[in-house]
């Protein structure tokens, strides 16, 4: 898979005169990138299946969310960890503490979703679409969380000395 998505991207590149807009096929064109869009996708469909037949048994939508948040982060975390950002944390406590600042970072993005529904159910809005609102940003916020915070891969991060501990 990896080596068909470098094909498409080095083909797109062949293309591509303008500097700025080959850095950003760069980026956005990543096996990294790719993996993440389609867990993420994933994530989303079990936070908004699990929310969803909550939801329809007559649970609030505010319970509701938090469970299917609950469910998304253990699915999202063992996807993000193993193929997306490939940590190499293998220790208990290593792994426990990623798990933590992986929890933290998705905590803000179901405190960000709760304020979404919450406004969304004082005006009278669909929850259903205040939800499928909150997720794109969900998406976005995560991806920068867990690139820049969790599973960094620079010299001298936590991540790769936890190994020696």
């Amino acid at each position: 898979m990896k080596e068909i998505i470098i094909k498409i991207r080095d083909s797109l590149l062949k293309h591509c005169g303008n500097k700025q807009l080959r850095t950003l096929i760069r980026g956005l064109i990543s096996y990294e990138m790719i993996s993440y869009i389609f867990f993420g996708l994933g994530t989303s469909i079990v936070d908004y299946v699990v929310f969803s037949a909550i939801t329809a048994v007559g649970c609030d939508e505010l319970i509701s969310n938090i469970i299917s948040t609950i469910c998304a982060i253990i699915f999202a975390y063992i996807t993000n960890k193993l193929w997306v950002f490939k940590s190499r944390t293998t220790s208990f406590s290593a792994i426990i503490r990623e798990f933590i600042k992986f929890t933290n970072a998705r905590i803000v993005t179901l405190v960000m979703t709760e304020i979404i529904l919450l406004i969304s159910k004082m005006i009278g809005g669909n929850p259903y679409i205040a939800k499928a609102l909150s997720m794109v940003l969900t998406i976005v916020l995560n991806y920068i969380f867990s690139k820049l915070f969790i599973f960094n891969k620079r010299k001298g991060t936590q991540n790769e000395n936890e190994e020696t501990e």
